[in-house]
């Protein structure tokens, strides 16, 4: 014990003398204890007493006196790179030489390639052009402290980038441009290739050939993972259609002329100054491909034609999926096939609108269409930027990169155009989606964002497209009739109204959703007008179908009132006749009807149907007013779907439907109305008597006109008011077996209700 005691001492004595001498070593370090050792003893106490190697580094990885571990980064390195050259210069002459030469070059040329930073900066930057060469590092004795110089200079090279495109803010380059993980690997991973100094194996780190390949060729595929996101335009010689001899360039040209001449007010997104046949040729074979399809499509004479295009643009659509290809012009050319889609056999089948939107949808996320670009190309309010997050941003330049304009000025009339078009395909595509979801009964796939929140003045711009008005002003009513529905029900849900006070609640909500469309009007009546100062009749159509449908979400919600509920339905029904009467009468201004419209006016003739049928006693009536506006519509829609006759439209097959259905219901009433008379006939010839042994007077039916009964002068000749009106003093013979019929009812066109009525 006194012996051990001694023992003790005496290393202590022995390493207070020498603490500034030796260093611990690894196994004390480890374990954080004092390292005992004597002076020309080979191992310390611990090593000794566990029988393990003493392994003490020969270079003192501790603090420095005066550091006090405040460098970090290209500053650490370099300052590690000088103290190895001051050890090699005293360590002795012969290979030690040929480092501190080395490192002192590295140091001369940082010193030279230094940039020079802004006054506004706080510290001086440093760059380094070269890499250290594993000769070069080779003067640290352990293997750490080489990895540690070669990450710290290989992390300066990327600052230095970083510095160089932003040097107003390099510190947050990094994190600021990262919109998520795989995003931030992937800035983090774009170091530039360097040049001149190769990086060589050291002596005692030997790869074979074979190996060394196999490693490049791993990092390789490990670098190309993590590169940023970028376009990949669909532009081959083997889906060109011009080069494929599908169309002539004279063709092509007076496709185009006739898409942004005739076909543009229905299709909104492209801007007619920078989208011409050879900017789209030159930036997609499917955008080229899919405008001169539709503009064959309501040519006569091009059946031939339209069918070829078609037909390429499908296959199109299969290469840009299975290839990954994404670009700005991919995204317009999904949207442009949406509206005149063939309707294929089956309409749940063969139906691909939900499925070119959600690609669409999905390319344009990914080229972060959603976001607004800084600096604006756009005026917009004064504080609206101050108020939009980082993240909801991008800047000019990458946006432009992004797209493939890497040599285009965000300044220029050229380089504002193209960052427009980035913002104005966002917007139509969350217009599209709004109305393909309402009229299809399908939840919101295009989310809202800082974008479409501070669209309201975005038109208003010296380089504007003429459809730009008419885009902004239904993306306004999309984006706000969802909050107009969800006041509505708030308001049934709310019951702040007593059961007695059923008047006052229906005038309100007829002022709300009154009010509502009313302003926009009135605020949008510039922007929508002809320069007749006429309404377009989509404009028409777009409207009343929003008036029908925000009845339909509430027509019979669980806390509205008798009173609410009868409203509902007919001013339902007044919404879906005026649909009906601006289709019947605003027919050659249709000529290009899209999908989303015909379905508008196909819903409208069934909520109709369904709502204009009117009883007494046991007679059940179809007005005859509303049976001819029914018919009228479907007539138009068939006839517009077949104008040319190589068109073959959804609305062909939607007009003739609408008559079967009408066929099918007049032949049921008659069969009810025959079997009820002949029942009445039979109960005439007995008479009943009451308990009090008086004879009942039997029932029989008069015949009488269905308008003499409702009061209805037809309905294409009434006002709005009259027509509301009429309805509302009709409303206790309003039929009510099919007024739960809403749009959002079902996957898909569920409200046509196709297995009963067929």
């Amino acid at each position: 014990m006194v012996e051990n005691e001694a023992t003790d001492r005496s290393f202590m004595e022995v390493s207070d003398d020498t603490s500034t001498k030796q260093a611990a070593c690894l196994e004390c370090r480890r374990s954080k204890v004092k390292c005992l050792r004597a002076p020309e003893a080979a191992a310390c106490k611990k090593c000794t007493s566990a029988g393990v190697d003493c392994v003490v580094p020969e270079y003192h990885v501790g603090r420095y006196k005066g550091v006090k571990n405040k460098r970090s980064g290209l500053e650490k390195a370099i300052y590690q790179v000088q103290e190895a050259v001051k050890k090699a210069r005293t360590t002795g002459p012969g290979i030690q030489d040929e480092h501190a030469q080395a490192l002192q070059r590295l140091l001369d040329e940082s010193k030279d390639s230094t940039p020079q930073p802004r006054p506004s900066m706080h510290r001086q930057q440093s760059s380094v052009e070269e890499p250290a060469t594993a000769s070069e590092c080779s003067v640290f004795a352990s293997p750490m402290e080489r990895a540690k110089v070669m990450r710290s200079l290989s992390t300066s090279s990327f600052r230095r980038q970083a510095f160089a495109e932003h040097p107003e803010n390099s510190g947050e380059v990094t994190v600021n441009n990262a919109d998520n993980p795989l995003q931030l690997l992937a800035i983090a991973s774009a170091i530039p290739e360097q040049s001149g100094t190769v990086v060589s194996p050291s002596t005692n780190d030997k790869v074979s050939p074979d190996n060394r390949t196999t490693a490049t060729n791993e990092d390789d595929e490990t670098q190309e993972f993590f590169t940023p996101t970028s376009s990949r335009l669909d532009v081959h010689a083997d889906s060109d259609p011009i080069d494929l001899g599908l169309v002539t360039r004279e063709e092509s040209q007076t496709l185009f002329t006739y898409f942004h001449d005739r076909l543009s007010h229905t299709r909104w997104g492209l801007d007619q100054a920078i989208h011409t046949a050879s900017f789209v040729r030159s930036r997609s074979s499917f955008l080229f491909s899919s405008i001169l399809a539709a503009s064959a499509l309501f040519l006569p004479d091009t059946g031939a034609l339209s069918k070829r295009l078609s037909n390429h643009c499908k296959l199109l659509v299969q290469r840009i999926v299975a290839g990954g290809y994404r670009s700005l012009e991919i995204v317009l050319a999904f949207m442009v096939n949406v509206p005149w889609m063939q309707p294929g056999k089956n309409w749940a089948m063969d139906d691909q609108t939900c499925f070119y939107l959600s690609t669409a949808m999905t390319i344009a996320i990914d080229l972060s269409l959603n976001r607004i670009v800084v600096p604006s190309p756009t005026m917009r309010p004064h504080g609206i930027m101050e108020k939009i997050a980082q993240a909801d941003c991008i800047e000019a330049q990458r946006a432009l990169d992004l797209d493939g304009h890497t040599d285009v000025d965000p300044e220029s009339t050229l380089g504002r155009r193209l960052l427009r078009a980035r913002e104005r395909v966002w917007m139509a595509l969350f217009t599209l989606d709004r109305g393909v979801c309402l009229a299809r009964g399908r939840p919101w796939t295009v989310p809202t964002g800082p974008l479409i929140d501070t669209c309201d003045a975005w038109h208003a711009s010296d380089i504007a497209d003429k459809e730009d008005g008419s885009m902004i002003a239904s993306c306004v009513l999309r984006r706000d009739f969802g909050a107009l529905v969800s006041s509505i029900r708030m308001t049934c849900d709310n019951n702040q109204f007593s059961i007695g006070d059923g008047a006052n609640v229906v005038k309100y909500m007829r002022e709300k959703v009154e009010g509502f469309f009313t302003n926009w009007y009135h605020t949008w009546s510039f922007q929508i007008r002809r320069s007749n100062g006429s309404i377009p009749p989509y404009v028409e159509i777009l409207v009343s179908h929003g008036k029908l449908s925000a009845y339909c979400n509430v027509i019979n919600h669980p806390t509205a009132s008798t009173e609410m509920k009868q409203f509902f339905r007919a001013a339902g029904l007044t919404a879906a006749l005026n649909v009906i009467r601006v289709a019947v009468q605003n027919e050659h201004g249709l000529q290009s009807m899209p999908n989303n419209s015909v379905i508008m006016v196909s819903f409208a003739a069934c909520f109709v149907l369904g709502l204009s049928t009117t009883r007494r006693g046991d007679q059940i009536y179809l007005a005859a007013s509303a049976k001819k506006s029914i018919q009228e519509a479907a007539n138009v829609l068939e006839r517009i779907g077949s104008s040319p006759p190589h068109r073959k439209g959804a609305s062909a097959l939607f007009g003739k439907h609408i008559k079967r259905i009408m066929k099918q219901h007049t032949a049921s009433i008659e069969t009810n109305t025959t079997a009820e008379r002949e029942n009445q006939d039979h109960q005439n010839t007995h008479l009943a008597y009451s308990s009090n042994g008086m004879a009942a007077a039997p029932y029989t039916l008069q015949p009488m006109s269905d308008d003499a009964y409702l009061g209805f002068p037809g309905f294409d000749s009434m006002t709005d008011d009259q027509l509301l009106a009429a309805i509302q003093n009709a409303k206790d013979d309003i039929d009510t077996f099919n007024a739960g019929l809403r749009p959002e009812d079902g996957l898909f066109m569920d409200w046509l209700d196709w297995p009963k009525l067929t």
